[in-house]
């Protein structure tokens, strides 16, 4: 068989520990897909208090604790999908991400306004990380 062909690998699913119905991460092939992620408080019942700017940092202390889970970190992140209750807070948002990756290495991203979030978030953001699958 030719060596370019790889075994099909079924994805793996990491379930959350927010009271929610869904997968933190799924791992698919190379790539680890985490799940939108907001800045909710430890026990998930509500968002930090403060707006964008602490929002922001509370959501990606956990986009790398969920990265740190899986033996990564934020240098693993090429793309990010991001979105804001109100797109007049962009730049507030912008000004906390850029501390978070290298100039000059940042992910690719979306960004777009929406008409409301989970819990009344100001932001979510969903990464997809870079995750080789050991080789059998």
């Amino acid at each position: 068989m030719n060596d370019l062909v790889r075994e099909k690998q079924a994805p793996v699913f990491t379930p959350s520990e927010l009271p929610y119905p869904f997968s933190s991460t799924v791992q698919v092939g190379d790539i680890l897909y985490l799940s939108g992620e907001i800045g909710v408080t430890d026990n998930g019942m509500g968002v930090v208090p403060g707006g964008i700017v602490p929002e922001t940092q509370q959501m990606f202390k956990r986009i790398k604790a969920t990265l740190a889970g899986h033996g990564l970190g934020l240098e693993d992140v090429f793309k990010c999908t991001v979105m804001l209750a109100d797109m007049s807070e962009w730049q507030d948002f912008n000004e906390v991400y850029a501390d978070y990756f290298e100039a000059g290495r940042y992910p690719t991203r979306s960004a777009m306004g929406v008409g409301g979030l989970a819990l009344g978030a100001r932001v979510e953001m969903e990464c997809w990380a870079y995750n080789p699958s050991p080789k059998k």
